[in-house]
């Protein structure tokens, strides 16, 4: 899924059939009306990220420091569930 706003260049018949191709779902937001989601921007994602680098401040700090996909989405997980369900 990609959120789009209504800029020209999105909208080329050979974006379309990139997205189509790929089945990636397309949303677009009329030009200049994106601060509607800044909420979730700034309420949810940005706690989101904040608890996702502190997972993995964790892991520098005990000299890991290569992940692997497995890793990377068992501490996402953590961090989305203590973001979404606080």
């Amino acid at each position: 899924m990609i959120v789009l706003n209504s800029y020209e260049n999105h909208l080329l018949a050979r974006f379309e059939k990139f997205y189509k191709k790929k089945n990636i779902i397309t949303f677009y937001f009329f030009m200049h009306s994106l601060h509607f989601i800044q909420l979730l921007d700034v309420g949810c994602f940005n706690i989101l990220k904040r608890l996702y680098g502190w997972r993995f401040e964790d892991l520098i700090k005990t000299y890991i420091n290569h992940i692997i996909k497995i890793e990377f989405f068992i501490e996402f997980k953590a961090a989305h569930l203590n973001t979404m369900t606080s």
